[in-house]
């Protein structure tokens, strides 16, 4: 009499159990073979790390590593096994400075072993790391498995893998005023008495643009753009209106209204030239790529509202594509009707 061992519909089939690791591995990217990149130490800047994970259940076979295990893992510091700190930080939300510094590493050996591990198509855990300092670290992993922490840095005594990467935070670069482009262009078909200009910034140290694509203020918020300087029946040629905007980089226009359409005979004996008409303007703005841009409007007249000045000098800091801030000041010159570039 023969038993039949097929299993019955009735009986449930056991899950794997995951027992081991079959690969831990850390890489700037899944498929990549460079061990070694630069960043700058601007707090900003990131590059991403990945952790590559393959697991194995008691029988040697490869499965599924629980999400539990992917949600454990923290980069480490290499030599002492903690997580990253002393200005080195990981996030799993990436920033917007994303691109890569140019590194003085020289091009790491790849080993082939390496690649055809990463055959058996391991999970992947991405992380954004960035530093505030400058130096170089080596960035290792940890996990947690079945109440046992594992680490990639060659130390854990039951399953032992060692594999990392190396970072290397660049002081953020620092340039001469005379670097950056400050140039006006007259915005044109504006009312009579009204003249609207836009300035724009850039940075092009050696005749090589580095984009600028954001800014701060002290006081300001972000997404929100900055009137630093004008004012009202302000008697000076030409000029008893002023606004001047430093613009967010996302906007593409900027509403600017100007009083205009002033009485002539009101005009030839106050000077004044108080009109009750303005007109609204769209101005085209961050129309170059790279450059941020402020725009100056002005009026011969001045509008109903009380007289008022404001605004010398402007500080802010710009901060260019690879996220470090240049400390900047513009310097408002009302009998100039002008604004002048400084080194904040």
């Amino acid at each position: 009499m023969s038993e039949n061992m097929e299993a019955t519909p009735n009986q449930q089939t056991i899950p794997p159990v995951l027992q081991g690791l079959a690969s831990f591995k850390v890489k700037f990217d899944a498929s990549g073979s460079t061990y070694s990149k630069s960043l700058y130490g601007n707090g900003r800047m990131q590059v991403k790390v990945q952790v590559l994970v393959s697991g194995v259940d008691a029988n040697g076979n490869t499965m599924h590593v629980p999400a539990e295990v992917m949600d454990s893992i923290e980069l480490i510091h290499y030599g002492t096994g903690k997580t990253l700190r002393d200005g080195w930080a990981a996030s799993i939300e990436q920033g917007r400075y994303t691109l890569e510094a140019k590194t003085s590493f020289t091009a790491a050996d790849v080993n082939d072993d390496d690649l055809e591990d990463d055959s058996v198509h391991p999970q992947v855990r991405t992380f954004w790391v960035s530093s505030s300092v400058a130096g170089t670290t080596q960035i290792a992993a940890r996990l947690d498995l079945n109440g046992q922490r594992v680490l990639s840095n060659g130390t854990t005594l039951s399953s032992v893998h060692d594999s990392s990467v190396t970072l290397e935070a660049q002081l953020p670069q620092t340039y001469a005023i005379e670097q950056f482009r400050w140039y006006q262009t007259r915005r044109g078909n504006e009312e009579p008495g009204n003249r609207i200009w836009n300035y724009y910034l850039g940075l092009y140290p050696q005749g090589q643009q580095i984009k600028l694509v954001d800014w701060v203020a002290d006081g300001t918020s972000a997404h929100v753009d900055r009137i630093f300087a004008g004012g009202n029946k302000l008697y000076e040629s030409k000029t008893n209106y002023m606004q001047t905007t430093l613009v967010r980089p996302e906007r593409s226009e900027l509403g600017v209204k100007l009083p205009f359409n002033g009485d002539p005979i009101a005009f030839a004996f106050f000077s004044d030239a108080i009109t009750r008409n303005e007109k609204l303007y769209s101005v085209r703005v961050n129309d170059h790529d790279g450059e941020l841009t402020v725009v100056q409007a002005l009026s011969e007249y001045s509008s109903l509202a009380p007289a008022s000045r404001y605004g010398d000098v402007f500080r802010f800091r710009a901060i260019d594509q690879h996220g470090t801030e240049h400390r900047l000041a513009i310097r408002t010159n009302f009998q100039e009707r002008n604004i002048y570039l400084e080194r904040g």
